[in-house]
């Protein structure tokens, strides 16, 4: 089955890593080109892709790459990392679909920033979700889910941790069945399906007169490495905070 594995990020490569030994023989990579506008905080260098010794193919925006991907000729998609929208166009294009992964437990947080989000919510635990992508947001057919904890005193780069090592237990199970067309697929829930806001910039700064200090921890946690950081405004500067703990009052 020839597989085109679709990444930038260090999720993506850390999987591929982990399932090129079960792939290699008749797999292309595609990764964003350095001149690419797409924002990836986890963004890792396009050269980290030729390390794998398959072709490697550069793009833009792969919604303008559809006829790139039609000569690769694909019989599946695996999809990790990529903040572009996946057109029908090119969900068409491989017989056996775009395969995609999402850091929650679908159809529970569906949307964008499903780390920064689920820290600022309070989760005390997630997943990773294995699943055939569609053209909706997040809701197609679930392959495979792998569940963690996220403790208290996670940051965002501990629960991307988490987050790989679960990645890495779906893929060794499942991609052989997705090679052999034999993946399980189950239809999500729409009743429990819940949505993730999309957060902006300006959210990342810490209001000391008016946010709790349990909303100031969760906010420097979930905005921390390998995002842009929470931050107070000193004079005209910035005071980006990575790191906190909590800590209980000394009774004297």
């Amino acid at each position: 089955m020839k597989v085109l594995w679709v990444s930038a990020n260090l999720l993506g490569l850390e999987l591929l890593k982990e399932a090129h030994h079960l792939i290699c023989d008749d797999l292309t990579i595609m990764t964003l080109s350095k001149s690419s506008k797409t924002i990836m905080y986890d963004r890792v260098s396009t050269s980290e892709w030729y390390a794998f010794d398959s072709p490697v193919e550069q793009v833009s925006d792969i919604t303008e790459s559809a006829e790139k991907i039609k000569q690769i000729s694909p019989d599946l998609v695996i999809m990790c990392g990529w903040r572009q929208i996946i057109k029908k166009e090119l969900l068409n294009i491989p017989r056996f679909g775009w395969v995609g992964f999402h850091p929650t437990l679908l159809p529970r947080g569906r949307g964008p920033a499903p780390i920064i989000n689920s820290i600022l919510e309070g989760w005390k635990e997630s997943g990773l979700t294995m699943f055939y992508l569609s053209e909706g947001l997040d809701d197609g057919d679930i392959i495979a889910q792998q569940q963690f904890v996220i403790d208290d005193r996670d940051h965002a780069m501990d629960v991307y941790k988490k987050i790989i090592n679960a990645g890495k237990k779906i893929v060794t199970k499942y991609i052989p069945l997705l090679l052999e067309n034999k993946a399980p697929r189950t239809k999500q829930n729409e009743l429990k399906a819940t949505f993730f806001k999309k957060p902006s910039l300006k959210d990342n700064q810490i209001d000391f007169a008016n946010d709790s200090c349990d909303k100031i921890y969760k906010k420097i946690r979930a905005l921390s490495k390998p995002y842009s950081g929470a931050y107070v405004k000193v004079a005209d500067e910035k005071l980006i905070i990575w790191h906190a703990s909590m800590a209980l009052p000394k009774i004297i």
